[in-house]
């Protein structure tokens, strides 16, 4: 499915109870909101059944961009940050080669992306989606840049924690909308750098995008296209 087709039918979810949508007119079968339950990403699966989307090995959730949900308050305000992407065996092709920004597996996920805020309350039949916003960063050169710069700033604090005779290891790194820091559950997994050949962290750690990064969108300083 392209990202240009959710748009046909995504305003018919804004602020509609998930306890509702549920049973939306365009789903062949009632979601199961119980099993949903039992996994991580709740309100982005729930997201993905509405929209007919089945789980698979390509790297982006739609076939030409990424599908991104982010707990909010009512006006749009972000509660959280957004996770982008784990680092993993990712680790020294981010950090330890010539690549640029737009060459790495964290520029592919974010090039294209769809951001759908979800409001959530204390149940999830309760929760509902606010107006989803677009973003393309082959058409947006400014914040492909912004981005771009926190990517370079991040690689070298990297490399300065990584030379650190005390220590040695990751720990939370920030740019001006991306950040990297902790993201793992036990059993731990550790991040092994061949480059450096030792291990560089005794838990995963992925990129997110900052609350920072959603705000700028809800109040218009990083250009969107809102779907309505």
């Amino acid at each position: 499915m392209k990202i240009e087709e959710a748009f046909l039918v995504l305003p018919s979810f804004y602020n509609i109870k998930f306890g509702v949508l549920k049973d939306h007119d365009m789903l062949k079968e009632t979601i199961d909101l119980a099993v949903l339950k039992k996994n991580k990403g709740f309100a982005g699966q729930f997201l993905e059944k509405l929209l007919g989307l089945t789980l698979s090995n390509q790297a982006t959730d739609f076939e030409n961009g990424e599908l991104k949900t982010n707990k909010s308050h009512p006006d749009g305000r972000p509660m959280e940050t957004m996770a982008i992407t784990q680092i993993g065996t990712q680790f020294d092709d981010l950090f330890y080669n010539s690549n640029k920004f737009h060459d790495t597996h964290l520029y592919q996920k974010i090039e294209s992306i769809l951001y759908v805020p979800a409001v959530k309350g204390e149940k999830q039949e309760d929760w509902y989606f606010l107006p989803a916003h677009y973003l393309d960063l082959r058409d947006n050169q400014i914040l492909k840049n912004i981005l771009d710069n926190d990517f370079e700033s991040i690689k070298s604090q990297i490399h300065q924690l990584m030379r650190d005779p005390k220590d040695g290891l990751l720990h939370t790194v920030n740019g001006q909308y991306i950040q990297i820091r902790t993201k793992d559950s036990k059993p731990y997994n550790a991040i092994y750098s061949k480059h450096l050949n030792r291990y560089v962290s005794n838990k995963g750690f992925a990129f997110y995008f900052k609350k920072e990064f959603m705000q700028a969108i809800q109040n218009k300083d990083i250009p969107s296209r809102m779907i309505l």
